[in-house]
């Protein structure tokens, strides 16, 4: 048999699994997904390879049947260190804050750990926590709250965990912390910044009469922005406070009228809780015509063809425009602009 032949038999024999298997999704992904393993198969590829490939892969599959009952419901992330007594403000800070988001109507998604974390779960309660913990060469248990709790994920790849951290949650909140702490912030900032994730609301929540996160940005002002490493507008991404109820405030705000956003070619399609007056798109228009390739114009529309994908959202109305791609602290800007529309509309956390 030649090597086309066999090739051809074995493409065959990969549609075929495919279309038995897939009862809910397009086929052609889990043939992608099992072309891949075979391309592998015949590469210069370690065992190494392989194991990361397919316990990452595991991974994934196993937080997505965790999240998927609650993907209709907004969670926030929150951060901050292992070794937060829980005598000490920063606890009762961040497990008041959770029981607030908890009371608004949010999840709350932590490390699973001590600390920052369990005074997180604590707040939120078992029903309303996840808990992503990491799996390390030293004994690391769970929290008390999530520790028996079917949301409970337990990674063994940091970057797995990370993703999922991102991909599910719509706001971060970070606490005082370390090197941990740090690289989440870090990561998330990069992402938004770069456009590799969505916008949302990134919280600095500090204890009252601490400084930690106002020390930070003071870094961040003088070696960054005024050296010009990043832009003055990337702190518009980020919002520093003391008060778990002016953070909470801060996140509800974001999802008063804008709800969520993709990008279909050269346009952005921002998705709205409640449609907006002429006058303030033409004010949007205007204030924002930076944002807007030359020629373009923002215009409210129904939901485009290439949106079918997502028909729950169908019922929103929507701002189009051709964006110019690259300020994404501009953008916040202008989600922010949107939610101060005279409107008495608020959004409960949900994505439906």
């Amino acid at each position: 048999m030649s090597m086309d032949s066999s090739y051809q038999t074995l493409e065959g024999a990969v549609k075929k699994l495919s279309e038995i298997a897939s009862t809910r999704h397009d086929p052609r992904y889990l043939q992608e997904y099992i072309k891949t393993g075979i391309n592998m198969a015949q590469s210069a590829a370690s065992d190494h390879d392989f194991t990361v490939l397919i316990r990452s892969g595991r991974e994934m599959y196993r937080a997505n049947c965790v999240f998927a009952p609650y993907r209709h419901i907004r969670k926030i992330s929150v951060f901050g260190s292992a070794r937060i007594r829980n005598d000490e403000p920063a606890y009762e800070t961040a497990r008041e804050f959770a029981r607030e988001a908890s009371e608004h109507g949010y999840m709350v998604i932590t490390g699973g750990g001590p600390g920052i974390m369990q005074a997180a779960n604590e707040g939120a309660g078992e029903q309303r926590s996840f808990g992503l913990n990491i799996t390390l060469p030293y004994e690391q248990t769970s929290n008390h709250v999530v520790a028996h709790s079917d949301k409970l994920i337990n990674f063994y790849y940091f970057f797995v965990r990370k993703l999922n951290f991102v991909a599910e949650s719509d706001a971060m909140v970070a606490f005082p912390g370390g090197f941990g702490t740090m690289d989440e912030v870090f990561e998330t900032l990069t992402l938004i910044q770069t456009g590799k994730a969505t916008i949302y609301p990134i919280v600095l929540l500090d204890s009252p009469g601490k400084t930690f996160w106002l020390n930070w940005l003071a870094f961040i002002r003088v070696e960054l922005v005024d050296s010009g490493l990043i832009s003055a507008d990337d702190l518009h991404l980020i919002h520093v406070t003391k008060n778990p109820a002016e953070a909470m405030e801060h996140i509800d705000r974001f999802y008063r009228i804008f709800h969520s956003y993709r990008f279909v070619g050269d346009s952005i399609v921002i998705r709205l809780n409640a449609q907006l007056p002429a006058q303030w798109v033409e004010h949007l228009e205007r204030d924002f015509s930076d944002l807007i390739l030359p020629g373009g114009k923002m215009i409210q529309s129904g939901p485009l063809p290439d949106e079918a994908d997502e028909p729950h959202l169908d019922r929103l109305p929507r701002l189009v425009f051709p964006i110019k791609r690259g300020n994404y602290g501009r953008l916040r800007l202008l989600i922010d602009r949107i939610n101060q529309t005279p409107s008495r509309t608020y959004s409960p956390p949900t994505h439906a």
